[in-house]
């Protein structure tokens, strides 16, 4: 699943809040988050993927295990709660 979004905070800001949503996330799903370059990777047990932020986007895109599969509505609507709060 991807989920993208514009911003007017700059890179530097758009970097510390996707450090806060990867915390939000880690707590939720149980992930381990590492910065490569301007993306943000994730990885936990059944879920992958990376928050990439540059000047104007926050992209988040997660690769999610069959068996989480089935909760991708409900996980994808955590994250793009946690996004949108963290970008107004």
């Amino acid at each position: 699943m991807k989920i993208r979004r514009k911003h007017n905070l700059g890179a530097e800001e758009a970097r510390h809040r996707a450090d806060r949503i990867a915390e939000d996330l880690k707590d939720r799903f149980s992930l381990r988050a590492k910065w490569n370059g301007d993306a943000l990777q994730v990885q936990g047990n059944g879920v992958s993927g990376r928050l990439v932020v540059d000047d104007r986007w926050l992209e988040v895109e997660v690769r999610l295990g069959f068996a989480l599969m089935l909760m991708e509505g409900p996980i994808r609507s955590a994250i793009e709660a946690t996004i949108d709060e963290e970008l107004a």
